[in-house]
């Protein structure tokens, strides 16, 4: 046993104290202060760098509603030596930027407040060194809007494309909210009849769906609630068949229709809402009495005159019939 620990400490001497570990090491200390010189030296230099500074807007009043609030964030390009610029990334870069409202308030029941670039600057400044030096500011134009109560309660209406497969159907949509309250100034508010919401765009749907939607933005305007919950239905088709009796129309007094045979099937697809009040009642299978003095053939072509709401893609069968025009009973009894 302790032959086999003096072998294993021998071979650990060998590699760390050997004379090829001893010029290793020799090469990677005067490489690490090398590089240290390097990088004092590089960090003494001037560099610019772009990052990235939280903004807030405080002491807003209760009756106040910010329709369209400033960026979350802003850009700022900085100049300054290497060293300054590590300290402020991490001493500086996680402190917001506070605007306060009452300062830009002129006391309008409806504004938009542009910040000026110079002002953040200032405030930003403050938290840098002397030496660092404020190049840019992104966005360059920095503005909110706010009102004060002036509010209409709007329709909502919905905006994009919704549809259903070839099989099925929008049966119906709705909103958890009838309407939402739309804050804006009075020039705008004048112009809007419903609140739009963005762009849905939802395709082949085959069952019901629900999803949250926001309002299309504009500047000044701000919702609320600032979005809903939509509901679409989505129905199927069912296949349903029916036979409707075979009618003339028009025929004088002393003549009668009679066709061979006396019913036709209307086969047809229907909404599966209306599938039990669609009946062969809802459908008319007339043929006319001026139709058949035009019509050279024994046979005459059966079609529609009119389709119920919710049903498509009806067939007939058979698609002709044969008929013949009769003297009436009553007209018989008589001669």
């Amino acid at each position: 046993m302790g032959y086999g620990i003096a072998k294993i400490w021998v071979r650990i001497r060998n590699v760390f104290f050997g004379k090829k570990s001893h010029e290793f090491f020799v090469f990677l200390f005067f490489f690490v202060v090398s590089a240290g010189f390097w990088l004092l030296q590089t960090l003494n230099e001037t560099f610019e760098t772009e990052i990235t500074v939280p903004l807030e807007l405080n002491n807003i009043p209760e009756n106040v509603h910010i329709t369209t609030n400033l960026p979350s964030q802003i850009h700022v390009t900085i100049r300054d030596r290497g060293t300054t610029l590590l300290r402020f990334y991490r001493y500086v870069v996680h402190n917001a930027i506070e605007v306060d409202f009452e300062k830009y308030d002129v006391g309008l029941t409806n504004a938009r407040v542009q910040v000026p670039v110079t002002d953040l600057q200032r405030m930003i400044q403050s938290q840098l060194g002397v030496s660092s030096r404020i190049i840019s500011v992104r966005p360059d134009t920095l503005e909110f809007y706010y009102n004060r109560g002036v509010a209409r309660k709007l329709p909502i209406k919905i905006c994009g494309n919704i549809s259903a497969s070839p099989q099925n159907y929008i049966q119906s949509m709705s909103f958890s909210e009838d309407s939402v309250f739309v804050y804006a100034p009075n020039s705008v508010l004048d112009t809007m009849q419903y609140a739009y919401t963005q762009a849905v765009n939802l395709s082949n749907l085959k069952e019901n769906v629900v999803q949250d939607i926001s309002f299309q933005r504009m500047k000044g305007v701000e919702y609320i609630p600032n979005k809903v919950e939509m509901t679409a239905y989505v129905g199927y088709y069912a296949e349903k068949t029916v036979e409707v009796p075979i009618i003339g129309l028009n025929f004088p007094g002393d003549k009668e229709l009679r066709t061979f045979p006396s019913r036709a099937k209307v086969t047809f697809r229907v909404e599966s809402g209306q599938y039990q009040r669609v009946t062969a009642d809802n459908f008319v299978l007339a043929i006319t009495y001026e139709e058949l003095l035009q019509n050279l053939s024994d046979k005459y072509p059966l079609h529609l005159k009119s389709l119920p709401e919710g049903v498509t893609n009806a067939r007939i069968s058979p698609r002709e019939v044969d008929y013949l025009i009769e003297m009436s009973e009553m007209e018989s009894e008589i001669q």
